[in-house]
């Protein structure tokens, strides 16, 4: 993700001003030029950078983000985060740092992915027109690369959350299908089994290269959205643009 996050900033200048990468502290490439940019070397340290950025983009682990969230926060540099399998507490820990700055976060940065949320809110509403809700029964897959993680992903749980509001009906962790197989980017699936008949929604991601722009996409529109600090979400942004579209 770092890699593509790069080059798809590249390709615009005038929007993006690199100003630094970062790895983790053993990682035998520090201190070396950045491929795609060589006039930058490849950081240990956040802090050496933080004083040049106005945001970050973060695509790391759990532990790595709530250290960074820290050091961002103190700073006043804005956030893009996509990493997933925060905890309830590590959330609220999160959110404490968007008191100082602001902290988008999302386990998906596929618009696509949006749209099959909204999807299933607009399915969910027309059922309960035809009075057809309590026959409907719902389930939920997803399928990602062996080297995925967490499992069900985030986008999973999202999505069990987002019929949970539309529905009612609650899809636990231990009832979402997911698999990890080979090198797939993602899969998800959500089928409503209604009397007779499925409907099935689902979102495939064919390259990993739509995280990155989805997360260049929002970082590019985060300080309109927040000026000052907060914590910021999907949904956040879509209805901001809705409303700049009725304008």
């Amino acid at each position: 993700m770092g890699t593509l996050l790069v080059e798809e900033a590249l390709k615009h200048p005038s929007v993006f001003d690199l100003v630094g990468v970062t790895e983790y502290a053993e990682h035998p490439e520090i201190g070396k030029p950045l491929p795609q940019k060589p006039e930058l070397k490849i950081s240990g340290s956040i802090k050496e950078l933080l004083p040049k950025a106005d945001l970050m983009i973060e695509f790391t682990t759990v532990e790595s983000t709530l250290c960074h969230a820290k050091e961002a926060s103190a700073a006043h540099v804005a956030m893009v985060i996509g990493t997933t399998g925060f905890t309830a507490d590590q959330f609220e820990q999160l959110k404490q740092y968007a008191r100082h700055t602001p902290i988008f976060w999302s386990p998906n940065m596929s618009i696509g992915i949006v749209i099959i949320r909204r999807t299933i809110a607009a399915v969910s509403q027309l059922l309960a027109q035809f009075g057809l809700s309590e026959q409907t029964h719902i389930q939920l897959s997803e399928t990602h690369h062996t080297k995925k993680l967490d499992k069900p992903s985030g986008t999973a749980k999202a999505l069990a959350q987002e019929v949970f509001q539309s529905t009612g009906w609650l899809i636990k962790d231990e009832e979402i299908e997911a698999r990890r197989e080979g090198d797939v980017v993602g899969v998800h699936s959500v089928v409503f089994q209604c009397p007779s008949e499925n409907l099935t929604l689902t979102h495939e991601a064919t390259d990993r290269r739509v995280f990155a722009q989805g997360a260049l996409l929002i970082a590019q529109h985060l300080r309109h959205l927040c000026e000052k600090s907060g914590w910021v979400t999907m949904d956040d942004v879509v209805t901001a643009l809705q409303k700049k579209t009725k304008q």
